[in-house]
């Protein structure tokens, strides 16, 4: 028998990065999924703060946000008015609550569309929840670890007197646990992926395989991870600063803020979908090589045996 030549030498075959697949990937946001997961982001961000303006207005007659926009409630202020000022029954049961379940609902089903339709699989509950179990099992040890050194790292540098330093630990250590979130998403992408397809060579080999996805490019995962949950911040925070600077003194520059508030939920749902489809595309080529290898490998020790 002729020996198998390496998948390597083949292009639609070869091991390729998740960089790679950004450009493709980037299509594909304005779908009817694309749509549920900007629709989604929006009411879980924006529907609390609609909720607790309207509260304002039902309960004293006037809403003070066109007048004291970006003043904020010490967590004393929040916990007096949650215990003692009559809030828990009125928020519990309000319109609020029921906006943000129903743009968690949006978010992640449509979220698992997208990316099954991306990967040609099909949705299905299962896969959904037991990939968040496995990613329980591989996921949460090997990165929290890494969250815990960054962030210790982080506070050690910011402790020693450097301006510089303090500033970026500042900023630096939430956006640590932020990617964190992250990259624990891209995990339970990558395993419920998986899970979806069929583990056909077992169940520790699935967790490898998804482990490995993960794993086997810590460098570009670690900085879509850092760098999407830095632009998905930056966004809303431009606004809340613009709104601080400009102030909320008249109606028209409230809704202006609102609007543009509006604008950069939908961006970050967007580049939510684009990293979506981006796992979904990387694991499919990932599958692709995978399989692949073990066919040769199937093929090498049948030609041994010969």
């Amino acid at each position: 028998m002729e020996r198998p030549t390496t998948i390597h030498t083949e292009e639609a075959l070869s091991p390729r990065p998740p960089w790679s697949f950004l450009a493709p990937a980037a299509p594909g946001g304005f779908t009817r999924w694309g749509w549920g997961l900007m629709t989604g982001w929006m009411l879980v961000l924006l529907g609390p703060a609609l909720g607790w303006a309207g509260h304002l207005r039902r309960a004293a007659g006037w809403s003070a946000l066109p007048s004291h926009w970006g003043e904020s409630l010490s967590a004393r202020d929040a916990w007096e008015l949650w215990e003692n000022g009559g809030l828990r029954h009125r928020l519990v049961n309000s319109p609020t609550v029921h906006l943000l379940g129903l743009g968690l609902i949006l978010v992640l089903w449509c979220g698992w569309r997208m990316q099954a339709e991306s990967a040609g699989l099909k949705a299905r509950l299962g896969p959904w929840l037991l990939g968040a179990l496995d990613t329980v099992l591989i996921g949460f040890l090997p990165l929290g670890t890494v969250a815990w050194l960054a962030d210790l790292l982080l506070a050690w540098l910011g402790g020693s007197g450097l301006d510089v330093l303090g500033w970026a630990a500042l900023f630096g250590r939430p956006l640590v646990w932020m990617a964190l979130v992250a990259a624990l998403n891209l995990q339970w992408w990558l395993c419920r992926l998986g899970r979806a397809a069929g583990p056909s060579r077992g169940y520790l080999v699935h967790l490898q395989d998804c482990f490995t996805g993960l794993w086997s490019h810590p460098i570009q995962w670690g900085a879509l991870s850092l760098g999407g949950a830095a632009l998905r911040s930056l966004l809303p925070f431009l606004v809340l600063l613009l709104a601080w600077r400009m102030g909320g003194g008249t109606t028209f520059r409230v809704w202006l803020f609102l609007l543009l508030q509006l604008l950069a939920t939908a961006v970050n749902g967007w580049l939510m979908g684009w990293l979506l489809r981006t796992a979904a595309s990387f694991w499919r080529q990932d599958t692709v090589v995978r399989e692949t290898r073990a066919a040769l490998q199937a093929s090498l020790r049948e030609a041994e045996l010969s």
